[in-house]
């Protein structure tokens, strides 16, 4: 398939449910933040519990997907006799590209976002922050990053960087565990490790939890190389089973930082998010696993190009939905009902697709090394 136009799939598909995830938060003001070391706000009702969890797939994905795009350019580029000082160079430029993206037009739209009265629960967050100057670490920052670093990883053994993504997880749990949510730390360990805030930062996607996520997604990407006519099927059954050992661990009540205890099945799947904890990671790159699987072997449907366009153009979407939305939602200081933010939210869906598809045909007349590429 041209351009593994499954991975594109994916990420078109997640696309939409970040769009709707953010539709609810700057249109409904209505959103959940699955923190660790603050109380978490019930889910009053199924859709909002639905309409908050099938967006989990996105920033798992987002930094997956990632990987095995970074690896699959990375051979691509060195068969065309790219060095390996280029190809560094890259990912360089395309990391710094995204951390600039994030200052110049992502913040400010969740500021524009922010301007209204937010209704529903308030985001709490571990750490202290007494007001003034901070920098902020949004998911922006934590794929920026994680592409740089990306950088001199890639190219090593399969198996060391399954080591890398599973001492992530590990050494993730472990500072967790003996960090006090009531006390401020240095701004740099949020964004290096402990998402939360401090006087000088307010990090959601510190580096190395995240980068665990990508280094794997490097690994299976360097899986497809190597068994190209296995891979989806291994796909299927290592999603599978990523699934099953999730459900098993929460079920034991271990895997989800300090929310260990369920009393029906929405709390059983309200999982920890910031930082992406062991069930949370397990469950969701299962699915993503599975959606590779499946994308493969429908891939060519007429209803997967609205998927694909948007998996192309993924970081054009990402910062025309925010601004489209947190301008849309200045028109709802209040909120609105959950009907009238689902139609925007399609509404806002049709707009995107067109931009994008125009967007599509203007970087294909770019040359490879232009910035518009990056985007």
């Amino acid at each position: 398939m041209q351009r593994y136009s499954n991975i594109d799939l994916s990420r078109g598909l997640i696309m939409i449910f970040m769009a709707l995830d953010h539709a609810s938060l700057m249109v409904g003001r209505v959103h959940f933040t699955e923190m660790w070391g603050v109380d978490f706000t019930p889910y009053p009702d199924l859709l909002q519990w639905g309409t908050r969890f099938v967006s989990h797939l996105c920033a798992p994905g987002f930094f997956f997907l990632m990987g095995m795009s970074i690896y699959l350019f990375g051979e691509k580029s060195r068969r065309a006799d790219w060095s390996p000082g280029r190809i560094r160079a890259y990912f360089f430029k395309r990391g710094a590209l995204i951390l600039l993206l994030m200052l110049l037009l992502e913040v400010p739209a969740f500021a524009i976002a922010g301007g209204a009265k937010q209704v529903g629960e308030a985001a709490v967050m571990p750490g202290q922050f007494n007001g003034g100057f901070f920098f902020p670490g949004t998911v922006l920052f934590g794929l920026g990053t994680c592409m740089i670093v990306s950088a001199f990883l890639w190219q090593l053994n399969r198996w060391l960087l399954l080591g890398i993504s599973i001492s992530s997880f590990v050494f993730s749990a472990l500072v967790i565990a003996t960090t006090d949510p009531s006390e401020a730390v240095n701004p740099l360990w949020h964004f290096f490790i402990v998402p939360g805030q401090s006087d000088g930062a307010l990090s959601m996607y510190p580096l190395i939890p995240w980068l665990g996520i990508t280094t794997f997604g490097i690994f299976w990407a360097r899986i497809l190389k190597n068994n190209p006519s296995a891979f989806f099927t291994y796909s299927l059954r290592v999603g599978i089973g990523f699934v099953l050992a999730a459900l098993s661990v929460r079920a034991l009540g271990y895997g989800n930082f300090q929310i260990s205890e369920y009393r029906d099945w929405i709390s059983f799947f309200t999982l920890i998010k910031y930082p992406p904890s062991l069930v949370f990671s397990l469950l969701m790159i299962g699915v993503h696993l599975i959606l590779l699987h499946v994308f493969t072997r429908t891939f060519g449907r007429s209803w997967q190009q609205p998927l694909l366009i948007f998996g192309q153009t993924a970081m054009f979407f990402y910062i025309l939905h925010l601004h489209l939305y947190a301008w849309t939602g200045i028109a709802f200081p209040m909120g609105c009902h959950m009907a009238v933010m689902y139609a925007i939210w399609l509404l806002g869906l049709v707009v995107l697709f067109y931009l994008c598809r125009w967007f599509v045909a203007f970087k294909k007349t770019k040359p490879p090394g232009s910035i518009w590429r990056m985007i």
